[in-house]
């Protein structure tokens, strides 16, 4: 299975990227520190050594992320950003006894909602369908992108994120994704 490193890699918040895996149950992150043990310390606009591995686990695709602190003086040679779909087709995914989707929502979910002066309420969101953890290489617009349900990771070179023409051919090749696999 493929294995991608990307030595000095900037991550700008670790804490909220490692947070934004946790959409998907076939991400796996660990954080080391500089002797190589396992840590939850993620420092701010940090500089990483990344190893991303690609599997099959029990016939389901997995991506293991390994993140290692780097020296603390150099220059970062790639940029990890990631963000979240909000607008996409799996808007459209709702039960219609009419159209017989496969990839529509399986169910829905309960949330809590937070007014104003501390009152809460729940309302009602739709829970898509996962589909599997999808990792491209040496795309037009980046280095590397993991699409995951409801978002991506991406690695390119420089301190650059995406612009808006790479998140919109991110977002559609997410939503392309969606449709063929159903999920």
């Amino acid at each position: 299975m493929p294995t991608y490193n990307y030595p000095m890699v900037y991550i700008e918040s670790l804490a909220s990227f490692k947070t934004s895996l946790l959409i998907s149950d076939k991400i796996f992150c660990r954080v080391y520190d500089s002797e190589g043990s396992i840590t939850n310390r993620c420092r701010k606009g940090g500089i990483y050594n990344l190893v991303v591995k690609q599997d099959v686990v029990y016939g389901d695709p997995r991506v293991d992320l390994a993140v290692y602190e780097a020296a603390p003086a150099g220059t970062p040679r790639f940029a990890l950003s990631h963000g979240a779909f909000r607008n996409n087709v799996r808007g459209l995914y709702f039960d219609n006894p009419d159209l017989d989707n496969p990839w529509a929502v399986d169910k829905w979910e309960e949330e809590e909602v937070m007014l104003l002066w501390g009152l809460t309420t729940t309302s009602q969101r739709a829970v898509p369908k996962q589909f599997p953890v999808t990792v491209f290489d040496n795309l037009e617009y980046c280095e590397l992108l993991i699409l995951f349900n409801g978002g991506y990771a991406v690695i390119k070179e420089g301190r650059d994120a995406p612009d808006d023409t790479s998140r919109k051919k991110i977002a559609q090749l997410h939503d392309a994704l969606t449709m063929l696999t159903g999920r």
